[in-house]
């Protein structure tokens, strides 16, 4: 060939645009192939240099390039040295990471300006290519793009330099360059005989600023544990096995929660670190997998991790990089299986963590004195409920201990008004994303449900002995059934707040005056009112039979049981809700087929089966003097708890 087109670029314009300038949208992310064709080049030192100006200048000390080389290999857009048996790299027998020989044409979406210079095999020589030049040769119809010739090598005495200048705006600073490039590859160190450094300084494991901040790490395999030395963070391990459809491959890596949330927030750099990072062959592959496991419980903001899956980049197989070489085809089996394997691992590590930070969250709560002499007082159930609430405290994004301490009076308050209620369970709905509110609503101790519930409670006492001291039984039912569907309480202790819904109310309401207005004579006779409540996500229907009405068998209300839920049930799917609806029979006496027991037992099996219930009048008045008796008796701990509260109020402000 000609001396003056000693080289020879042959790529469209449309080529250049979506696989150059458009292949990468940072610097890092540019940087990253440049240093991985280092890699594949058999480097062993790679030195980046920032500046001074516009100017990025990438060195390595690989094998080089001769004129041919660069005109086949690295001009050629679109070789693919794995096609052609080049699996390994010849002098370190490396898994060679490019596929596709379009990564190079990236430089050009950070440059204006590449320039190439090469020394292998004594033979130096340069090229110098430009971006506005190659599009407006290849769009006034030239066949080729013929690169400038630029002076020898210079200083290089073997590998290849290439500097990038006319960089475009929002170049990363060093700092922030230095932390995504070690978070771009596992493969930098001298354990693999590669050293990448960054204006002189090495980069290390340490540069990724986020192993050090780790509390807990689930590995894959035993050889990630080098990177984890000394005790801390506490380790645990992962199975490494991946079940494809083509058998069984193995992975490696590691998953790991830090303390607070906070620590994984974006640094300045453009990267949020709460992710599943998938590593190939030693290099970055998919920034996030965690994302797409769909799974937002708390735990998952505190998760990092970096998986190492070569099998994904088998030779010989499909090449399951995305055009843009950062990420990955999801729906590729491999990419599947992949998932699905740490889909199953985060689960766990979900279960393991919570345990955790539950124990985390008691031993730190226990420092406090104070709140020792409370939880010694606990019975053991009461105790293990109160470790699930140390540990949902620990769980929230706070900016440090001491808010997570003055938490602890407010939350303990909370914890013994659902104690007192019998409602502990509710616990274990709360998230950190809500577990703050309550404690808010209860943090006062004038607040309405520590203050007033007492009051609450001792009149609600009195309107029940009003019922008992009324020894005429039509007229204690009759005052009952006046007020039940207002004081839903007396039907069940724990419905405090029982109010209609008011998005699905006025369909339920006028399906069950439907189903009403069907009743025959003598059931509608026989029956006082129809209510409709909500309670949580249960949806109740309450029929007030007469109380001196009689019912025979089980079997008088099943009609009207069937035709209550169904009607219910379709206007709550309309809706979208699929939500229980039990449905609760208030008479006066029981069936009179229940005097046979066995007649009794077996009707009882069939109304749970079909989430209903018989409540008799007479057992409201039992049934809520117990329960509320029992309150009034408990509730007399508030003024210990006041007590209490402020002396742990005093000690965190001390301490």
């Amino acid at each position: 060939m000609a001396d003056d087109h000693a080289y020879t670029m042959r790529v469209g314009p449309d080529a250049l645009k979506h696989l150059g300038i458009g292949l990468h949208s940072n610097v890092p992310a540019v940087l990253a192939e440049a240093v991985a064709n280092a890699w594949d080049a058999d480097a062993e030192h790679v030195d980046i240099r920032t500046g001074p100006g516009r100017r990025i200048t990438i060195r390595d000390d690989g094998a080089g390039m001769t004129v041919s080389d660069a005109n086949e290999k690295y001009l050629r857009v679109g070789y693919a040295r794995r096609e052609k048996g080049e699996t390994r790299t010849g002098r370190h027998g490396r898994p060679v990471m490019g596929r596709k020989g379009i990564g190079k044409l990236s430089l050009f979406s950070i440059a204006g300006t590449v320039t190439v210079h090469s020394v292998r095999n004594g033979e130096s020589h340069g090229f110098e290519m430009k971006a506005r030049d190659i599009e407006k040769a290849l769009r006034g119809g030239a066949s080729a793009y013929y690169p400038a010739r630029v002076g020898a090598a210079g200083d290089l005495e073997s590998g290849t330099r290439i500097t990038l200048t006319d960089i475009k705006p929002k170049k990363s600073c060093p700092k922030q360059l230095r932390k995504r490039l070690a978070r771009r590859f596992s493969i930098i160190g001298g354990r693999h005989k590669f050293e990448v450094a960054l204006d002189g300084m090495p980069i290390t494991a340490e540069d990724r600023d986020y192993l050090k901040k780790l509390q807990y790490v689930w590995l894959l395999g035993k050889e990630s544990r080098g990177e984890f030395p000394g005790t801390a963070p506490r380790k645990f391990q992962l199975s490494t096995d991946v079940r494809t459809g083509g058998g069984t491959e193995r992975v490696g890596g590691w998953i790991g929660t830090v303390k607070k949330p906070g620590q994984l927030k974006d640094d300045g750099g453009g990267e949020n670190l709460n992710r599943i990072a998938v590593v190939v062959r030693g290099k970055m592959a998919q920034e996030d997998m965690l994302g797409s496991l769909e799974d937002g419980g708390v735990y998952s903001k505190y998760v990092v991790g970096e998986i190492r899956a070569d099998f994904l980049d088998s030779d010989g197989m499909p090449d399951i990089a995305t055009t843009g070489r950062q990420l990955i085809v999801e729906d590729d089996p491999r990419y599947v299986a992949l998932k699905e394997k740490i889909r199953r691992d985060v689960r766990t590590i979900q279960s393991e963590w919570t345990e955790l930070r539950n124990e985390e969250g008691t031993r730190a709560a226990l420092e406090v004195p104070e709140v020792r002499e409370w939880f010694g007082g606990l019975s053991r159930r009461h105790k293990n409920s109160a470790e699930r609430f140390f540990g949902r405290i620990n769980a929230l994004a706070l900016d440090g201990d001491d808010e997570k301490k003055q938490l602890l009076g407010g939350g303990i308050l909370a914890f013994e008004n659902l104690k007192l209620k019998g409602m502990l369970d509710r616990l274990d709905e709360i998230d950190a994303g809500n577990l703050r509110v309550l404690v808010e609503l209860f943090s006062q101790i004038d607040d309405l449900e520590a203050n007033a519930y007492y009051q609450i409670t001792r009149n609600r006492l009195k309107m029940i002995s009003k019922f008992d001291d009324l020894h005429d039984q039509n007229a204690r039912e009759k005052i009952i059934q006046n007020h039940l569907s207002d004081h839903l309480w007396l039907l069940d202790p724990s419905w405090e707040r029982v109010a209609a819904s008011k998005a699905v109310e006025s369909g339920v309401k006028k399906a069950l005056d439907g189903v009403c207005d069907g009743l025959t004579e003598e059931e509608k006779r026989a029956r006082l009112d129809i209510q409709y409540r909500t309670t949580g996500s249960k949806h109740v229907i309450i029929e007030l039979k007469r109380p001196g009405a009689s019912v025979q068998a089980l079997g008088q209300l099943f009609p009207q049981l069937e035709k209550y839920t169904n009607a219910a049930t379709k206007v709550l799917k309309r809706s979208g809700k699929n939500e229980p609806v039990e449905a609760i029979f208030v008479l006066g006496r029981h069936p009179k087929s229940w005097e046979d027991p066995e007649a009794r037992k077996k009707d009882e099996r069939v109304l749970e089966a079909f989430g209903a219930r018989i409540v008799l009048y007479g057992q409201l008045i039992e049934n809520a003097q117990k329960a509320y008796g029992d309150y009034v008796e408990k509730h007399k701990e508030v003024t210990r708890l006041e007590t209490l509260i402020n002396r742990i109020s005093e000690a965190v402000l001390r301490g």
